[in-house]
């Protein structure tokens, strides 16, 4: 994600507030007060910052001034963990007792954080705005998740997914399943830029031809991720590839190269790791004959033939094209409804319904109907309560000042190159645990390194593979990220699940950490770069 960044803009603003025109230099320095207002232009990407000076009389600005501090105020560091535990209390006795997920425990954190405001005095209004600001950021992503459920209805009743599983379970050879989905997510990830539409096409027609050959749903749905993220990670049309080094302030060239170090290696361990599970797998795990009930059941519900393939090519081909993937995933699902309504001869009622409820089979085939019954918008109404939820607590915890606690003690543990990257990266998990955001993480540990990285002398790229390394990487193995909540919506299996089979992720900072105690790969800059 791209940012344009509008150079300060500073004036001096006299004869305010009713005050006679004085000279400048007659009003006390301590009279004089800075504003400064941000405005953010979500669609376009634009931050624009104006700092402003005014001089007022002395009474007016110890008023200013009182005003200012009282909205300033934050936690302290016992406040701070205070509020922490209790958060992570409420989430974890929530999932635990399985009552909602995490999404009950989200929203009583939001209580928490204003009872404690109440307390200590802070003004909530103030911190609650913090909210707004963080969940205005996870928007696209939200309409994002509410687009894929309309997409995967609309593909189930029109056949796209059907005449997938039929063809897939007759030209793919189910020991080579998990290799080759991680290739194909792979490939269409870099291509794309985004791990979003990748996951929402091939990650879904990849999981619905896993599960009928009776393949581990969160294996397949671990290769989908795993692929999904590599190129999220590598492709320079990714918006983490570019906001990554414009935060740490490398070349973008020279950010891709040093992210190779780390992720080359990691994904072809990946690779091995799920060619000898996918072997594993289908050592006696299904019959043939299975796999023909299964198509003879299919062909029995569904017309199945190429022009029902038209919405999956068609979204591969708009994500290809550079086009919105919202708007990639509506025209989809629109083509999807049409075959249903020339094809599969659905009424435009029952269509309406599937995009908003979802498809429901007549057929009785237990590992059929677990595949066929699902999606509509409705069923993406929980996942974007919970990003909502968890991205605007993130916001108020920074507002709060918890972050810049938490984050200045571990910063003050460095004492060598592998020391920093190591805190680099433990920032980097801790700011995407709670600020549930990519960007938002991004920013954060950027902001707070880019500092021990010039004093150190090492290159900005590491810092920038360092963001990739863990921001990044840190969404899908968090249940309440953004990412995590996205995975599990879009591809139909529980975190849980999938989350042992993140090789890719677990990996590659643990590369990245070796590198950096043995001082592989870690570029360090003369005096005079580090000034540019």
């Amino acid at each position: 994600m791209g940012y344009n960044i509008v150079r300060l803009l500073q004036f001096n603003t006299l004869n305010r507030n009713g005050l006679k025109r004085r000279n400048k230099d007659s009003y006390r320095q301590e009279d004089k007060i800075t504003y400064r207002f941000t405005v953010s232009i979500v669609s376009e990407k634009v931050t624009i910052c104006i700092e402003c000076n005014c001089f007022v009389d002395s009474r007016e600005s110890d008023r200013i001034r009182r005003k200012v501090m009282k909205e300033e105020k934050k936690l302290n560091l016992p406040q701070s963990l205070l509020l922490l535990v209790l958060i992570i209390f409420s989430v974890a006795v929530c999932i635990r007792l399985k009552t909602g997920g995490p999404m009950i425990g989200l929203f009583a954190s939001w209580i928490f954080i204003y009872l404690v405001c109440k307390i200590v005095r802070i003004p909530y209004d103030n911190v609650v705005a913090g909210a707004y600001d963080a969940i205005r950021m996870v928007v696209p992503t939200l309409c994002l998740l509410m687009a894929i459920g309309v997409m995967i209805g609309t593909w189930l009743q029109s056949g796209t997914i059907a005449t997938i599983i039929a063809w897939g379970l007759k030209m793919i050879n189910p020991a080579w399943l998990l290799p080759l989905t991680l290739l194909f997510c792979s490939v269409l990830s870099v291509v794309t830029g985004t791990s979003y539409g990748s996951v929402g096409s091939a990650g879904v027609a990849m999981m619905a031809i896993g599960n009928a050959m009776g393949i581990n749903s969160g294996m397949v749905a671990g290769a989908v991720i795993c692929g999904a993220m590599f190129g999220d990670k590598l492709s320079p049309l990714s918006d983490t590839t570019n906001l990554a080094p414009a935060v740490s302030g490398a070349k973008l060239g020279d950010h891709i190269r040093a992210m190779f170090w780390t992720t080359i290696p990691t994904y072809i361990i990946t690779l091995i790791i799920f060619t000898v599970l996918g072997i594993q797998q289908t050592s006696g795990g299904y019959t043939a004959g299975d796999i023909s009930n299964y198509i003879t059941e299919l062909n029995g519900e569904f017309h199945l033939g190429a022009v029902t393939l038209i919405p999956a090519i068609l979204i591969i081909v708009l994500l290809l094209c550079k086009v919105n993937a919202i708007s990639a995933l509506g025209i989809s699902s629109f083509a999807a409804g049409a075959v249903s309504f020339f094809v599969q001869h659905a009424t435009l009622q029952s269509i309406i319904q599937t995009a908003y409820s979802g498809y429901t089979t007549t057929i009785e085939e237990g590992v059929l109907q677990s595949i066929l019954n699902r999606g509509g918008m409705g069923s993406m109404l929980q996942y974007v309560a919970i990003i909502s939820f968890a991205v605007g607590m993130g916001g108020m915890l920074e507002k709060l000042g918890v972050l810049e606690h938490i984050l200045n003690a571990v910063v003050k543990r460095i004492n060598s190159d592998g020391s920093m990257i190591l805190v680099t990266l433990i920032v980097g998990y801790i700011t995407s645990l709670i600020s549930c955001s990519q960007p938002m993480s991004h920013v954060l540990t950027g902001r707070l390194m880019a500092p021990v990285f010039k004093e150190r002398k090492v290159a900005p790229e590491i810092l920038s593979r360092c963001l990739e390394d863990s921001g990044t990487m840190a969404g899908p193995m968090i249940p309440w990220h953004g990412y995590g909540v996205y995975m599990a919506g879009t591809l139909g299996v529980a975190w849980a699940a999938f989350f042992p089979y993140l090789f890719l992720l677990y990996l590659t900072p643990i590369f990245s950490i070796i590198y950096g105690f043995t001082g592989i790969s870690v570029k360090h800059v003369s005096g005079e770069e580090v000034a540019e």
